[in-house]
């Protein structure tokens, strides 16, 4: 059967084909939205970079954060050790404060007033020592703690000082003066006077450690220093003299007026009255001419230069036996010279270098029965006509005859037999059997040169004027100069100033216009 239509269907949709208008507008909203999703896309890997690396910066920081707190903790607790380690130390450093005082006894002598004396001489002494310190600390040192205790070392040769002692006329025999370091070390606990026995420098060395030792030590408030005689001791001062705390501490004593070396050193200095011997003392030799005081050369308990074979730097010409001889006391024989003991060669020989001769009887009144010294003789220039002449130059300095050639180890090799210079060069020797260089040796000429050049090499206590003949020492300093161009006047040879020649023996002018003969 056939269908029927009652009336009108649906209508279908009628397709119709894009237009490349809206093709391309699609294209480009696409590729916008692709474009918009790569921004995207690489914001958010930008973000979470970002977030990544603020959150290690925070890691780190609160690491440091956790260091920093654990840091601050232990510097606390350490902050309360260490507070409790300065009072400690400052408690420490408070406590047993002390002063010292270290003293040069071959020159800083006591007045003879204490020394005649004895023990009890040295115990009052060192009761007045220990009052005039006190006193200094209570109104100069006002940084030296109430309470402060006292420390006083003297270093000196106690035999070769009594026996300069006893010829000087300070004392009648070395026993007193024995008595009076006895008695100083008992004056006072803490007072001790020290005998280095006989050797050269001794003293000084064991004197400049002690001053090192005690001038760092904290306990120790003040030092004072008693070497105003001794020019050695500027150089370990002038090393120290560049810390404040040294040159605050320090303070140098004087006996004797200040040598010219210690002057310009920026140490505080002090002087007791009435304690120390403000003069050095003159000895001069029985039997040898009488040098008159405004000439004479004062020598302290450190003695006459010694030469490099350890005997006295200068010994006196032969005398005839018709020369008068002049002393406090009667002169022993010459059989009893020949016995007596050597004198330690630190301590203060006679003005010539002879042992001293102990007197019997030593008072004023023989002193003033005593006949005048005879005026030394004037020297009588003469031309040269004999072999045995002091040979001047224009300026009347002495010009000794020249010695061999140097050779160090020929001179080393003659230094270590220690022959003795007096014994070989002059042929005579105060101390004979007791001298403690060889006697007993049979040197060659050349070896005879070779110690004469040796002896050379020490100078002579006269320098330019000595007048002895005979005299073995030297004159004027053998070593070259130092430059072409130098000073006159000045220390211009190799050695500079630790020459031991003094500047006035140097560049002297070797050509001999006259010859001195001594009568």
């Amino acid at each position: 059967m056939a269908p029927s239509f009652d009336g009108p269907g649906p209508v279908s949709p009628v397709l119709t084909a894009p237009e490349d208008s809206d093709m391309t507008t699609l294209s480009k909203r696409y590729e916008q939205f692709q474009l918009f999703d790569r921004e995207k896309t690489k914001f958010m890997g930008e973000l979470l970079a970002r977030h990544e690396y603020l959150t290690q910066q925070r890691q780190l920081m609160v690491s440091e954060r956790v260091r920093d707190r654990e840091f601050v903790l232990e510097c606390q607790n350490e902050k309360k050790q260490y507070e409790k380690w300065v009072k400690n130390m400052q408690r420490a450093i408070a406590d047993n404060p002390f002063v010292v005082v270290l003293i040069d006894g071959d020159g800083m002598i006591f007045l003879d007033e204490f020394l005649r004396q004895g023990e009890h001489g040295g115990r009052q002494a060192a009761s007045q020592l220990h009052a005039a310190v006190q006193e200094y600390i209570d109104n100069d040192a006002l940084n030296v703690p109430h309470g402060a205790r006292i420390v006083c070392r003297i270093y000196a040769n106690v035999r070769g000082l009594g026996d300069v002692l006893v010829r000087s006329g300070a004392i009648q025999e070395i026993g007193q003066f024995e008595d009076f370091v006895r008695g100083f070390t008992r004056g006072k606990t803490l007072f001790d006077f020290i005998d280095v026995g006989a050797g050269k420098d001794r003293a000084d060395e064991k004197i400049i450690e002690s001053f090192k030792l005690y001038s760092r030590d904290y306990h120790c408030r003040r030092l004072l220093f008693g070497c105003s005689h001794d020019n050695g001791y500027a150089r370990a001062l002038e090393e120290c003299s560049d810390r404040a705390e040294l040159v605050n501490k320090v303070v140098l004593l004087e006996g004797v007026p200040f040598e010219k070396e210690l002057v310009p050193l920026p140490y505080g200095t002090k002087k007791f009255p009435g304690l120390f011997r403000d003069t050095k003392i003159n000895v001069w030799r029985p039997g040898a001419a009488f040098i008159p005081p405004q000439s004479s050369r004062p020598i302290d308990a450190k003695g006459s230069p010694i030469a490099s074979s350890g005997l006295p730097a200068r010994f006196p010409a032969a005398r005839s036996p018709a020369e008068p001889t002049f002393m406090d006391s009667p002169l022993p024989s010459s059989a009893m010279l020949t016995k007596l003991p050597r004198t330690p060669s630190t301590s203060t020989l006679d003005s010539d270098g002879f042992p001293a001769l102990k007197p019997t009887v030593m008072n004023w009144a023989a002193k003033a029965a005593a006949p005048p010294p005879p005026a030394p003789l004037a020297p009588v220039y003469k031309p040269i006509s004999r072999e045995e002449v002091i040979a001047r130059n224009r300026a009347g300095q002495r010009v000794d005859p020249p010695c061999k050639d140097y050779d160090k180890v020929e001179v080393d090799r003659i230094k270590k037999i220690k022959l003795c210079n007096m014994h070989f060069l002059r042929q005579e020797c105060p101390y004979e059997e007791k001298c403690s260089h060889l006697h007993a040796y049979r040197p060659t000429d050349d070896e005879l040169s070779t110690l004469r050049l040796v002896a050379r090499m020490a100078p002579c206590v006269h320098g330019s004027a000595c007048q002895d003949i005979r005299c073995i020492y030297g004159h004027r300093c053998p070593a070259p100069p130092h430059k072409t161009h130098h000073i006159k006047g000045t220390k211009s040879c190799l050695f500079g100033d630790s020459c031991k020649f003094p500047p006035e023996l140097h560049d002297i002018d070797t050509n001999v216009v006259k010859t001195l003969v001594i009568r």
